[in-house]
């Protein structure tokens, strides 16, 4: 643990990676680590002042501990920014009084039907979805709205269980294995155009469009690869601006990052989903790089006004991200990354995989095996590098079934 300094400002880090516990110390708190005792490792120690081991989803455990520990020592500010995290760290702040978002605009984006119900109640956008437990159900929906319909889980993350309806057959081999106990899905018209997602910060119930980011998508809704900016018009730019401020005011959120996406269409930009925290995929990377403002620090500082909320910046070039795919099976040779490391633009390789690790199908996001950031001059000549050097990272896997009789 790092040695204490009652000078600085505490903040309470609920779960998530150890990078944005550095970030916080980077910005001059003094941080604890609330997480899991299971997932709590060396490198939070690191980049942590204290730590409580804890299931922090539990609010009758949660609470009587985080006012404990501002008792001893008051905290400034409690923050997350990972979706288990985001109501507990609601929670707490309502529970001491502290600046940030309550738990309840944590509730309602998590909720997909929630908050289409809100915003078209709000009068912001209306667009047509249900909640459909049977066959029957998406059927009667198909029919009325007609066809491709997207279904999801309404609170679902990671792109995970997304698929697209196309036909009667579609409809019910959707609910195969399905049974009465699980809860229901959601359907939606599908959305034709080109997605992106909007980057914003907020302080005080005033929001600042800081990027567009630009997403690529496979078969299964899963997300290939991102650049920022995104290559879309300026006239655009007004018309998805009033949308994600417009979202942002009807779900109650007035402090820290927010990752809306949104389906640029022919009749103008509808949103798909937001999300009170900083977009996943390493896009506040990508928005470090291309535009300047650091998302991680905002995070902490904005809420508490260490930081002026950032006019929206132009950008100085683009960064993008791809992933890296590989067969389903066993790891048998991961080749290349020396070579994506050094390759032009190149700031970033990360593979997560190794001899002996097992891949699975690529069916949401925590499903892909590694990933490159790279930057050029413009969107088109950083995607073009961030991919070379990812498809050129080999992972040779083997099938999983031919290990077993050796």
């Amino acid at each position: 643990m790092k040695k204490q300094d009652s000078t600085k400002p505490r903040v309470l880090v609920i779960a998530g990676r150890a990078g944005k516990l550095k970030a916080a110390v980077d910005a001059g708190f003094e941080v604890v680590y609330a997480q899991h005792t299971e997932l709590f490792a060396d490198h939070h120690r690191a980049a942590s002042h204290e730590a409580v081991l804890l299931d922090y989803t539990r609010p009758e455990r949660l609470l009587p501990v985080v006012a404990g520990l501002h008792r001893a020592a008051p905290l400034a500010l409690v923050a997350s920014f990972t979706d288990p995290g985001l109501e507990p760290a609601g929670l707490a702040t309502e529970h001491l009084g502290l600046p940030g978002n309550p738990a309840s605009v944590s509730v309602l984006l998590r909720d997909k039907y929630a908050l289409r119900t809100r915003l078209a109640e709000a009068g912001v956008e209306s667009h047509p979805c249900a909640l459909v437990e049977s066959a029957a159900g998406l059927r009667d929906f198909c029919e009325r709205h007609g066809y491709p319909v997207v279904l999801k889980p309404r609170d679902g993350t990671g792109s995970e269980n997304v698929r697209r309806i196309e036909s009667p057959e579609d409809v019910e081999r959707a609910f195969d294995g399905r049974t009465g106990q699980q809860p229901p899905l959601l359907a939606e018209r599908f959305l034709v155009g080109k997605e992106i997602s909007v980057e914003t910060v907020s302080q005080h119930g005033r929001h600042s469009v800081l990027a567009f980011t630009e997403k690529f998508i496979d078969e299964n809704f899963v997300e290939c690869g991102h650049v920022v900016p995104a290559r879309v018009g300026p006239e655009h730019r007004p018309a998805v601006e009033r949308l994600v401020t417009g979202v942002l005011d009807a779900a109650g959120l007035t402090e820290g990052c927010a990752h809306t996406e949104v389906m640029l269409t022919d009749a103008g930009p509808v949103s798909i989903e937001s999300h009170n925290r900083m977009g996943g995929d390493r896009i506040y990377e990508l928005v470090r790089l291309s535009h300047g403002p650091d998302l991680e620090r905002l995070g902490f500082t904005l809420p508490l006004g260490i930081d002026p909320l950032p006019e929206p910046p132009a950008p100085t070039g683009a960064a993008a991200i791809w992933f890296v795919r590989a067969e389903p099976g066993r790891v048998v040779e991961v080749e290349g990354t020396e070579q994506a490391e050094k390759a032009e633009g190149v700031q970033e390789v990360a593979v997560n995989v190794e001899p002996g690790s097992e891949v699975r199908p690529v069916r949401s996001s925590a499903d892909r095996v590694g990933y490159v950031i790279a930057t050029g001059e413009d969107a088109d000549s950083a995607v073009e590098r961030a991919r070379a050097a990812a498809e050129g990272i080999r992972v040779r896997t083997e099938p999983v079934a031919a290990q077993a009789h050796l």
